[in-house]
């Protein structure tokens, strides 16, 4: 067996497992938490370092953890404005859950940002199906619907955004530029109905 400076190659090899060895569960729940932590204090370039090194310990990671990871990541680039590297992670969390809604309007986010407003449907039509009481799908539904100019299926879905959740709707409709008079008349008008 050959040395390296006194010390034998297998006794150097098993020193090296076990320095770099494999988080435990509780370590990686822990980071996980202190990742969404970073992102909630808008802390998006630690939070995609942190993402990354748990996946680095993927194979103790059941599917839907790394696909949580991956959309994670995804949105912490899409508040980067680095919308391709958004896309792409967010491809590769669907790529493990097809299903995922949230995931699946967050890429209709990013096509909506990018005024590509049919490929923003294609997404949320599918979450939609997945789940129709998801306000933030039916008020994306409603923005895609109404600068495609389909004026009955944007109603339809500004309706739904209001009786899933008013608060947000207006909220929405105030970050996007309508004053509460206009939403006012909106709703007075039943426009939605």
């Amino acid at each position: 067996m050959r040395k390296i400076k006194g010390i034998s190659c297998c006794f150097f090899l098993l020193f090296l497992l076990l320095c770099t060895g494999t988080l435990s569960p509780d370590d990686l729940d822990k980071r996980y938490i202190q990742a969404g932590i970073l992102v909630d204090e808008s802390n998006y370039e630690k939070a995609i370092i942190l993402y990354r090194e748990i996946l680095k310990e993927s194979s103790q990671l059941d599917y839907l953890r790394i696909s949580r990871i991956y959309n994670n990541i995804g949105f912490s680039y899409y508040k980067l404005n680095d919308l391709e590297s958004a896309l792409n992670y967010y491809k590769q969390a669907l790529k493990i859950d097809g299903n995922y809604v949230v995931c699946l309007n967050n890429v209709a986010a990013v096509f909506l940002n990018q005024k590509k407003y049919r490929e923003a449907l294609t997404y949320l039509t599918h979450a939609y199906t997945q789940d129709g009481n998801n306000v933030k799908v039916s008020f994306n539904l409603f923005v895609a619907h109404a600068n495609l100019e389909n004026k009955e299926s944007a109603k339809f879905y500004l309706g739904r955004a209001f009786e899933i959740d008013e608060d947000y709707t207006i909220e929405r409709l105030k970050r996007n530029g309508l004053t509460d008079k206009q939403i006012k008349k909106i709703r007075n008008l039943k426009l939605l109905k």
